[in-house]
């Protein structure tokens, strides 16, 4: 379940795994699901609001671009952690007044180039800002509860599954 803590929404670490397991699912079904550290994804989880804690900053692409890095980088699951990280992000932001608009093949160069350390943080920053547009995020942020399954399911966003995970 979503987490509001100073007007953003975060996602949880259930958040996350859900995630993780529904892309495998949808997508790559033969692959096994778990978490391998389940360390990693609790600091994973944790790096937007330490980002904007300790970099005092509102900016929902650095926020986002944390997330996304640190869950590619740290590789909590055993499977779809690319796609993991980009679809969490992309929700991240979409919970929080932004889309996601960026063509598939670009989220997965971006995702492919994070993991191979190819971009500074300020580059996928700076990505996340010229492939979004804002976004009335009321009716989804408009319950006390939001379930992120429901924002899957309900979503445009389409991750093409792709080689590595």
């Amino acid at each position: 379940m979503v987490e509001i803590v100073d007007a953003v929404n975060y996602l949880s670490i259930d958040d996350l795994v859900t995630l993780n397991r529904r892309l495998i699912e949808e997508q790559t079904p033969n692959e096994p699901i778990s978490v391998l550290n389940p360390s990693n994804l609790s600091s994973s989880q944790a790096r937007p609001s330490m980002v904007k804690y300790y970099q005092q900053t509102d900016d929902m692409f650095v926020l986002a671009a944390s997330l996304i890095e640190s869950l590619i980088q740290n590789h909590p699951f055993a499977n779809a952690n690319k796609r993991t990280a980009m679809m969490a992000g992309a929700i991240f932001l979409l919970l929080n007044g932004y889309e996601l608009t960026a063509p598939s093949d670009e989220i997965v160069e971006m995702a492919v180039g994070i993991a191979c350390k190819e971009y500074s943080s300020e580059e996928i920053e700076a990505w996340l800002c010229q492939w979004s547009r804002v976004y009335d995020a009321k009716n989804l942020c408009n319950q006390k509860t939001i379930i992120i399954s429901r924002i899957v399911e309900t979503t445009a966003i389409i991750f093409k599954p792709y080689s590595a995970s």
